[in-house]
């Protein structure tokens, strides 16, 4: 596994390289995986990844797109990341995996459609 390194503060890093793999990513479809502290799968789901959003306060928000799902439900489906939380983002070897912890939960993030 590769880790980036960044000269900024550790918590502005893991930000800063959640923030730019995500951003590209935007448009691309992407398996969203919750994955325990002992790497047990707790819940999948597969769509297209759109742009980030401020919508949800102060929480890091990028929208999940589910294919045949209406849009207009109370839970918005997407990737939520708290700065305040994060302990841990990891970009794997060859960059179509990136992977974020907060709060002792591990969310595993692959783009599908690599091109």
């Amino acid at each position: 596994m590769h880790v980036r390194r960044s000269v900024l503060s550790r918590s502005m890093a893991r930000d800063h390289e959640l923030l730019n793999v995500l951003d590209e990513w935007r448009g691309h479809h992407v398996a969203v995986r919750v994955v325990a502290h002992r790497d047990d799968l707790v819940a999948v789901f597969v769509g297209r990844l759109g742009a980030r959003s401020s919508a949800k306060g102060q929480s890091l928000f990028w929208p999940v797109a589910l294919e045949g799902v209406s849009s207009g439900w109370l839970e918005a489906p997407g990737i939520y990341a708290h700065s305040g939380l994060l302990s841990d983002v990891r970009t794997h070897v060859g960059g179509f995996v990136v992977e974020f912890t907060q709060s002792g939960v591990t969310v595993n993030v692959r783009r599908l459609d690599r091109r």
